[in-house]
C-alpha cells in the first residue's frame, strides 16, 4: 500500500517529465539525425553533427562556453569553501545569521541579477560614477570593461555571486554534522582548527562540494539570460547561439540548430551521471557511516 501511495504521489511530476522533457528531447535527437524535417527532406545522417564539428562558430561557442563554466564554478568553489572556513571558525549565533545572508543571492533571478552587475559594473554604470565623483577616476572611459567584454569577467562574476550561495547552502549541514561528531577532536590531537579544517573537515565536505560543482557546471552551460546580457555579439555562449539561430526562423538551419541543443543536453545530462554516481557511491557510504 505504501509503494502504492508513493507512485501515485511522484505520478504527476512522472507524467510532465515524460510529456515534455523526453518527448522534446527525443524530437530534437530525431530531427537532428534528419528523421523529422520541415523542409521536405528526410532521412538517417549524421551530416548536421559533421557540419558542427568543422563549423568555426559553434568550436568557438563551444570553447567559449566551457571556459565560462569552468571559471566560474572553480572560482565559486574556492570562494565557497573559504566562506566555510569562516563559519566553521565562528561557531556562534551570528555565524547562522552571516550564513542566512551569504543565500540571500539564490532568491534573486539570474535575470536580475545579471542586471545588477551590469548597472553596478558597466563603464557608465554605478561604479563608474563613484569612481569619478571621488576623483578617482576623471571619465567612464578610463573605468575597465568589466561588462561584455571578450573574457566574460561580468558574466562569471554574476555566476560566482549566484553559486557561491549554492555551494554553501549544500555542503553547511554537512559542516554542522562534522562539528557535532568531532567537535574536540583537534583538541586531542592538538592541531590548529586551520590544521583540522584541511585534514578533516575539507575532506570530509569533498562530497558535497564535487557534487554542488558539477550541478553548476551543468547549469552554468546550459544558461541563457546572463550571456545574453552580459555577453559580446561573438564569440556566444551555445544557449544564446541556438537562440538567434532559432529566432531567425530559417527551417533550413534547425537540424543544425537542433544538434546543437542535443550537444548542451549530452554535457548537461553527463554532468547529472557523474552526480548521481558520486552520490550513489560515495555520498551514500559517508551516509551509513554517519550513523
Amino acid at each position: 500500500m505504501e509503494k502504492i501511495k508513493t507512485y501515485l504521489i511522484i505520478a504527476p511530476v512522472t507524467i510532465f517529465i515524460i510529456i515534455f522533457f523526453i518527448f522534446g528531447l527525443c524530437s530534437g535527437i530525431c530531427e537532428s539525425l534528419g528523421l523529422i524535417s520541415f523542409t521536405g527532406k528526410k532521412g538517417f545522417t549524421f551530416d548536421h553533427y559533421k557540419q558542427l564539428l568543422t563549423n568555426e562558430v559553434f568550436k568557438d561557442s563551444l570553447l567559449y562556453t566551457a571556459k565560462l563554466a569552468l571559471i566560474s564554478a572553480s572560482i565559486a568553489l574556492i570562494f565557497s569553501i573559504f566562506i566555510l572556513f569562516i563559519l566553521y571558525l565562528r561557531k556562534d549565533k551570528k555565524s547562522k545569521v552571516f550564513s542566512r545572508i551569504l543565500e540571500l543571492p539564490i532568491l534573486l533571478p539570474y535575470v536580475v541579477a545579471s542586471y545588477l552587475i551590469l548597472i553596478l559594473f558597466m563603464q557608465s554604470g554605478l561604479l563608474s560614477r563613484l569612481y569619478i565623483y571621488l576623483g578617482i577616476i576623471e571619465n567612464f572611459k578610463e573605468f575597465p570593461i568589466l561588462t561584455n567584454d571578450e573574457m566574460g569577467i561580468g558574466i562569471i562574476m554574476t555566476y560566482v555571486w549566484k553559486s557561491s550561495p549554492f555551494i554553501v547552502m549544500m555542503s553547511y549541514p554537512v559542516l554542522l554534522r562534522i562539528e557535532e561528531k568531532f567537535n574536540n577532536l583537534n583538541h586531542i590531537l592538538g592541531i590548529s582548527k586551520k590544521m583540522f579544517f584541511v585534514e578533516v573537515v575539507l575532506p570530509l565536505l569533498g562530497p558535497s562540494l564535487i557534487v554542488s560543482f558539477f550541478i553548476i557546471l551543468a547549469f552554468i552551460f546550459t544558461s541563457f539570460e546572463t550571456p545574453y546580457l552580459l555577453g559580446v555579439t561573438y564569440p556566444k555562449s551555445l544557449a544564446v547561439l541556438s537562440y538567434e539561430m532559432y529566432s531567425k526562423g530559417n527551417l533550413s538551419v534547425r537540424p543544425q540548430l537542433m544538434a546543437i541543443n542535443m550537444v548542451i543536453s549530452a554535457i548537461a545530462i553527463l554532468a547529472g551521471g557523474i552526480v548521481y554516481w558520486i552520490n550513489k557511491n560515495i555520498i551514500s557510504k559517508n551516509q551509513r557511516a554517519w550513523k
